[in-house]
């Protein structure tokens, strides 16, 4: 078991990174005071809001050139987020702590909101960022107040409303990789007392992966996005801002590159006869970017939605709604194999509708009691259907590797059909035992891996959820305050899943194949013991063993000593000297490896045949939250946090869905995630800056844990997972020109209990062959860094009345990590992140920005996973290289 590291280590890493964020400074403003944040759903300056939370401003964004939210983590230490197969597998974690992206039927820990509305799904949060005022990534459990899925944290976008003055910008980048933008704004009155902004985008860029196999791009960006508002505000007292937008994407993305080609692999590169002869991705040199795709991968992607905002003022009182409703599409089809061979693709057609309404009332004015209470309602259907289809070189695919076991598939095909006949139809010896092929019949020469088939899922998810919330803010001094908040949340899932293999060989199971109806393939195919045609009755051979399957499902032999000829006139009847011997089978090294069977058994929920498998989640929590807050002085304030969080059940919607096993409780299904916080924290400010610190110590019980095995994904709850650690986020300016930032965070992330985690072929030493699960407690959680700093400078000059610059360089060091779980521990991330720009502006509004993302080219994996259907090989997604461009914008 790993040990943590011990509390003098970490009060020493602490008081380097306070020493030295007093002398340089986060990761927004110096004047923090003038930085308003919402938090607590209140209108507070960064130094009042007793919380650990980051902001970044638009004026930072504008400078870095920050596309979307997978930009803005440059600024953020304790913040992740990657994109992975395509725009819908977008990460988002936050110390740590984070999950969802790869199935619609896991939300996310990080819940992220724009405007006030809940976005459910990260694809939906991540195109262009619309006309920013703040980003705010709220860190730890924020539950009480955010209610659904924000056990991890939260990321609160804020958008600038419309104005009754006229106003507006455009601006156009050109950069490397033919990259081509366009932004704009405009904003102004309608009436005396209604307001309107309209906004749009287009963000264009070549691919920075070649296709090796047509020499086309990949990972390029091709994406579009409109917004309108509408600020309507009859009385000083009442407001209503109505937004609506709509955003589009059509990507051939994402391409992964080979860390590692195994055995598998390199057969499919191998000159035949020796293998298939089609391009691989050399994995030499993963970050010279070159993939090996037979098809396109694409991903179209359509979003549309609109909320109102109604606030009014009653007088000491203030209610709020927010009320939305959003469509989401989303069009993917993927070269899972991801290689020059036509073995597989992955079509997937994502569809969600969903509907949110909030309510709150609030105490308003300068009071000792502050109180706040509200509802949340949420509502939302998906419908997903999710296909792998075979193409036309998967069969040969096959055969090669069964070569390795001395069969092919006509050997095993013909096997199927002896074993048929055994049992079934006129002449059969065996009619009272079952078949080695069970339910799917006999198999016909050339029927197994035909071209087009594979499996089709088609899902459905209906999620219902509520929560009450009650907060408040008592000052017991003028410098000591207790907060106190509860929520109650409830969530209720119906989930649908109809799966078919339409492949003849994948509705066999391997296993009982191997161990029992194999037995027939040993025997009767490469033993020759039992002659006659296959499909037709077979003629006994006393002098030889003769195989077949009891009723109690075990293989068995006839000893050829015991078996005379009175016995054989009763074959059916006769009491045998069995003796069972599975080694005779040449398939069983074959199982649990996903060599030849790429799919677990299909089985439709709800299942009316087994009560655990329902297709219904049904789950509430009641979560809180404590804290003291204390003005030490003037300008330096402290502040204690206890909070709880709570993260819904979740379903496995896809062809890697099991039944749930009766004795592990595992299956389709995640229990709820449950999580618990103490933080401390303490917040300065001083002239010219500030620095704000929190000590923390959080535990997620029953994480939701998602790993790629190589053939689907292992949805499992981790017992226990745990993250201890601190965060420094400072800001200042010694002299007018010039402003440094400075955030570190440290975390010490364990399992603490986690006995059921996916095997991999990788971890010899805890897993044998056949094996399902492992034990992983006690160890370090893997890709997440020990430390990660985000620090930058900006210099600022005014060389005339007229026109002013700056100059600004950012660096983010992320330390050395495992990727994950299930490839070799030996395959890491480390970042060390550059980016730089300069610009001019003049005082009409005109401004020119030169910009380079990642300048020293720096390059690192973003996550690994087994490769697809090859067991052995490792498959990898890489960081982008550099970027550099020009922006002009004008303002007016």
């Amino acid at each position: 078991m790993n040990k943590r590291n011990s509390n003098a280590a970490l009060s020493k890493i602490l008081m380097a990174g306070v020493a030295f964020g007093a002398l340089s400074g986060g990761a927004a403003l110096a004047q923090s005071d003038e930085i308003i944040v919402t938090a607590t759903k209140r209108p507070q300056t960064l130094q009042e809001v007793p919380i650990a939370v980051s902001v970044v401003s638009a004026d930072t964004i504008e400078k870095s050139n920050v596309r979307d939210l997978i930009d803005i983590q440059t600024s953020v230490p304790s913040l992740r987020v990657t994109q992975l197969q395509n725009a819908s597998q977008t990460n988002f974690v936050i110390r740590g702590f984070g999950n969802g992206a790869n199935n619609p039927g896991i939300e996310s820990s990080v819940g992220v909101f724009i405007d006030g509305v809940y976005r459910s799904r990260s694809a939906a949060a991540i195109l262009d960022l619309p006309t920013l005022e703040r980003v705010e990534i709220l860190r730890g459990p924020q539950s009480t107040l955010f209610g659904k899925n924000v056990s991890a944290g939260a990321i609160s976008i804020t958008t600038k409303s419309p104005q009754f003055e006229w106003g507006g910008s455009v601006e156009a980048t050109y950069g490397n990789f033919d990259q081509i933008n366009f932004k704009g704004s405009l904003t102004g009155p309608i009436s005396d007392t209604l307001a309107f902004r309209v906004s749009g985008s287009t963000n264009n860029r070549d691919g920075y992966y070649t296709n090796i196999v047509d020499g086309t791009d990949q990972n390029e960006r091709d994406r579009w996005a409109v917004r309108g508002q509408l600020l309507w505000e009859p009385s000083d007292t009442m407001s209503f801002r109505l937004i609506g937008d709509y955003n589009k994407l059509d990507e051939n993305c994402c391409g992964a590159i080979q860390v590692i080609n195994g055995p598998a692999t390199q057969l499919i590169g191998a000159p035949a006869p020796f293998g298939l002869g089609a391009p691989i991705s050399p994995a030499g040199d993963p970050f010279a970017r070159q993939v090996a795709l037979d098809t396109d991968t694409f991903n179209m992607l359509e979003g549309k939605g609109v909320s109102l905002q109604a606030d009014w003022d009653l007088g000491g009182v203030a209610l709020t709604s927010i009320t939305s409703y959003r469509e989401q599409s989303d069009n993917t089809d993927t070269d899972v194999d991801f290689s020059g061979a036509d073995l597989a693709t992955n079509p997937q057609d994502r569809n969600y509708q969903t509907f949110t309404q909030e309510l709150r009332l609030a105490s308003v004015g300068d009071n000792r009691f502050d109180w706040m209470i509200g509802g949340f309602y949420f509502d939302e259907s998906v419908a997903f259907q999710r296909d792998v289809i075979f193409g036309s070189e998967i069969r040969q695919f096959v055969d090669l590797q069964l070569a390795g076991f001395g069969t092919d598939l006509l050997t095993v095909e013909g096997a199927s059909q002896v074993a048929q006949a055994l049992t079934t139809g006129p002449g059969a010896l065996f009619p009272e035992f079952l078949p080695m092929s069970g339910a799917a019949g006999a198999l016909a020469f050339g029927s197994s891996f035909a071209p087009g088939t594979g499996v089709e899922g088609t899902y459905t998810l209906d999620d219902t959820s509520f929560s009450v919330f009650g907060q408040f803010d008592y000052d017991i001094t003028d410098r000591l305050t207790i907060s106190g908040g509860i929520a109650y949340l409830d969530d209720s899932k119906e989930a649908t899943g109809i799966s078919n293999l339409t492949d003849a060989f994948s509705n066999l199971n391997l296993s009982d194949f191997a161990t029992t109806g194999g037995s027939f393939v040993a025997a009767s195919v490469f033993g020759g013991s039992i002659p006659g045609a296959f499909g037709g009755p077979i003629a006994f051979d006393p002098s030889n063993p003769v195989p077949f399957l009891t009723a109690a499902g075990t293989w068995a032999f006839v000893d050829p000593v015991a078996f005379g000829a009175a016995q054989a006139a009763a074959v059916g009847t006769a009491n045998f000297l069995l003796a069972g011997d599975p080694t005779l089978n040449p398939l069983l090294p074959l199982t649990g490896l996903g060599i030849v069977q790429f799919f677990d058994p299909q089985v439709n929920f709800p299942n009316g045949a087994d009560p655990l498998d329902n297709g219904m989640l049904d789950d509430n929590k009641v979560t809180y939250t404590a804290r003291l807050a204390y003005d030490v002085t003037d300008n330096l304030n402290a502040y204690f946090t206890y909070a709880t969080g709570w993260k819904a059940g979740a379903f496995n919607l896809s062809s890697d869905s099991r039944a749930p096993d009766p004795v592990t409780g595992f299956g389709r299904t995640a229990a709820p995630e449950e999580v618990r916080l103490f933080e401390l924290g303490f917040k300065a400010s001083f002239d010219g800056g500030f620095i704000n610190i929190a000590l923390f110590d959080q535990e997620i019980e029953g994480f939701q844990s998602n790993v790629f095995n190589g053939t689907g994904f292992d949805l499992a709850n981790a017992g226990k997972q745990s993250s201890r650690g601190f965060e420094v986020d400072s800001s200042y300016a010694p002299w007018d020109p010039l402003t440094l930032t400075f955030g570190i965070t440290y975390l010490d992330p364990q399992y603490d209990s986690f006995t059921m985690a996916g095997c991999t072929p990788f971890d010899v030493v805890n897993c044998s062959m056949g094996e399902a699960f492992r034990d992983l407690s006690g160890t370090r959680v893997p890709g997440v860094h020990e430390i990660s700093i985000s620090t930058s400078a900006t210099w600022t000059h005014d060389f005339s009345d007229t026109m002013s610059g700056f100059a600004r360089v950012e660096y983010l060091h992320e330390s050395d990590v495992p990727l994950i779980e299930n490839i070799p521990a030996s395959i890491t991330r480390a970042v060390n992140l550059m980016n730089v720009s300069v610009g001019l502006e003049t005082e009409s509004g005109f401004e020119v920005i030169g910009w380079a993302r990642n300048v020293t080219n720096d390059e690192y994996f973003l996550q690994g996973f087994p490769t697809v259907v090859q067991s052995g090989s490792v498959s990898a997604y890489t960081n982008a290289p550099r970027t550099y461009g020009i922006t002009v914008r004008k303002s007016f």
